[in-house]
């Protein structure tokens, strides 16, 4: 049964579903229709398409929010319009103009092996003893996040017989557009996680989570995020100038250029390669994927000799050029 109220409710309903059907799961986005929903309904004569003034009223009603913010809510209300006017020529379409802008670049904090070895050891300083399993729940589980680039989220939901330590690999389940994956990982990792599942007393309930908080619950992503800020702190990792502080979610990026840096620096084809780091991390296509590769220093060297030693020969310096040539 929808929860849409408003005239518009079969419309969005039917948005849904057709997002859904095509592998998102649009959950936030269903929050924010609902809320341009009720707002609909809630007005005198509720409007029964979309109109300019309805749009910009909408988009006008909480000036107090954060530009990404705006930005984010005027971008789904506009996937809803342009999905709308294909059914009634009376909707209005907001341009991308009306978009807040001055949004600025985001780039990730890609952590170092030393940055990562400073939050393990702030570990026993800010996570409790009690109970006694936390604190090792905390650190294996940074490291495997650091290790596979595997979501917060993903790590938390992992149960017991997801986890198979002979053969090294994760079954991630239905994460994000519906799709499960195997998810290998290294001896080192599998080292970590063999002594962690010994010391939590594992059930042999196979559906049982295997990162485990307070009452054996699963791991949630809030709370690992909390700790991680926390952890943060306690290791001092900086903030860039004027940027946000380091994410938990950072380390996902972190995972992806350290891969494409590895393999840069063994010869391998970056190109032909993208494709499978694009599936080991759930993506959806290769372009999901180069939103992971922050232009860090070290790649960039990696990339620039690579072209160098490549191309270098074609490419004559300026100063070595005739003047009556150029």
């Amino acid at each position: 049964m929808t929860r849409f109220l408003s005239p518009l409710a079969a419309r969005m309903q039917a948005f849904l579903e057709l997002k859904r059907a095509l592998g998102r799961r649009y959950l936030a986005a269903e929050r924010e229709l609902l809320r341009f929903d009720r707002y609909v309904a809630g007005l005198p004569g509720p409007p029964q398409a979309m109109t300019r003034e309805l749009v910009h009223e909408w988009l006008a009603l909480k000036p107090h929010l954060r530009s990404t913010t705006q930005r984010w809510r005027a971008c789904v209300l506009r996937q809803f319009c342009l999905y709308l006017v294909r059914l009634d020529p009376r909707t209005y379409v907001p341009g991308r103009a009306l978009f807040p802008a001055g949004i600025p670049v985001f780039r990730a904090r890609i952590y170092s092996d030393e940055e990562l070895r400073g939050l393990l050891r702030a570990v026993p300083e800010v996570v409790p003893d009690r109970p006694a399993l936390h604190r090792e729940t905390i650190r294996t589980a940074l490291l495997a996040l650091y290790a596979t680039g595997l979501r917060a989220g993903e790590i938390g939901r992992l149960r017991v017989g997801d986890v198979d330590l002979a053969v090294r690999t994760f079954l991630v389940r239905e994460t994000k557009f519906f799709k499960s994956r195997l998810v290998p990982f290294s001896t080192g990792l599998a080292d970590k996680l063999a002594q962690y599942y010994a010391a939590r007393g594992a059930p042999a309930d196979p559906k049982a989570p295997f990162f485990v908080d307070r009452g054996l619950r699963p791991l949630s992503t809030q709370k690992i995020s909390h700790v991680f800020h926390r952890l943060v702190l306690a290791a001092a990792i900086p903030a860039r100038p004027g940027g946000r502080g380091p994410r938990l979610h950072d380390m996902r990026h972190t995972f992806a250029v350290r891969r494409v840096l590895a393999w840069y620096r063994e010869g391998a084809d970056v190109t032909a390669k993208l494709p499978l780091l694009a599936t080991y991390m759930g993506h959806a296509s290769v372009l999901s994927t180069h939103v992971y590769l922050t232009a860090t220093a070290e790649l960039m060297r990696e990339a620039s000799g690579r072209f160098e030693r490549a191309y270098g020969s074609l490419v004559v310096a300026q100063e070595e050029i005739p003047h009556e040539a150029r």
